[in-house]
């Protein structure tokens, strides 16, 4: 991996990186998706000292190792981000005029056609879409495929891409939006009959629940299983 790539991948790695806790460098090669080598490269130019494979650092050492790396390469990172910045650009562009096509079809019925179309694009752009417009592509994917009547597997998979890109953000806001996407859609998927829905459901249920109790959420996502299912 180039240097460029493991800041890049580091700076991903630090909103959920309590401050100044330790993680072990086999943690970070892991999240980061680093060869150990290339990492103990890396961090040790980037902290100026020798570190070791059983080795640790904290948050802020991460952090002051981003700064010096990124400072060495500068111009390299500066060219990254106008290249990214014409990208998101771009795909906003393309955004717009695939959402105009998205009210003609849903206008005129065509709900497999606006299903499809819509899984296209945000497959195809979902790495140059800022967060929130991605979780709400996510969300309208799902409520196209259901009018559809897409399969059930198709469905659950674009809940849990947008699921899984909310709580991607290490956020409150993020675990909210989460929740929001299954109060919207959690009835449709536990009222499926092959049990694949309700299992799905569950599954994303059972990985929401961790982070709501740390983000202070813990009494909305109770409210919400108990709106999903009542006592009887």
């Amino acid at each position: 991996m180039l240097m460029i790539d493991f800041i890049y991948k580091l700076n991903e790695v630090l909103p959920s990186w309590p401050t100044g806790a330790r993680r072990s460098l086999t943690q970070i090669s892991e999240l980061t998706g680093t060869s150990m080598p290339h990492l103990i490269q890396y961090l040790s130019e980037g902290l100026g000292k020798d570190l070791e494979v059983g080795g640790f650092i904290t948050s802020d050492e991460a952090v002051e190792a981003i700064e010096l790396l990124s400072k060495r390469i500068q111009p390299q990172i500066e060219e990254r981000e106008r290249m990214l910045e014409e990208r998101r650009h771009f795909a906003m562009r393309a955004y717009d005029r695939t959402m105009e096509k998205m009210r003609v079809m849903q206008l005129d019925g065509k709900w497999h056609a606006a299903f499809r179309t819509l899984s296209y694009f945000t497959g195809q752009y979902e790495h140059d879409l800022a967060k929130d417009v991605l979780i709400s592509l996510c969300s309208e994917t799902v409520r196209t495929g259901i009018k559809a009547q897409a399969n059930m597997q198709e469905l659950g998979q674009w809940l849990q891409k947008g699921v899984a890109i909310a709580m991607a953000q290490h956020s409150r806001q993020g675990i909210e939006e989460a929740l929001d996407l299954i109060d919207a859609y959690g009835e449709f998927f536990l009222s499926e009959d092959s049990g694949k829905g309700p299992l799905l459901l569950g599954n994303i249920l059972a990985v929401l629940e961790e982070p709501a109790a740390r983000y202070e959420l813990w009494e909305e996502y109770k409210s919400l299983v108990g709106q999903l299912y009542p006592e009887t």
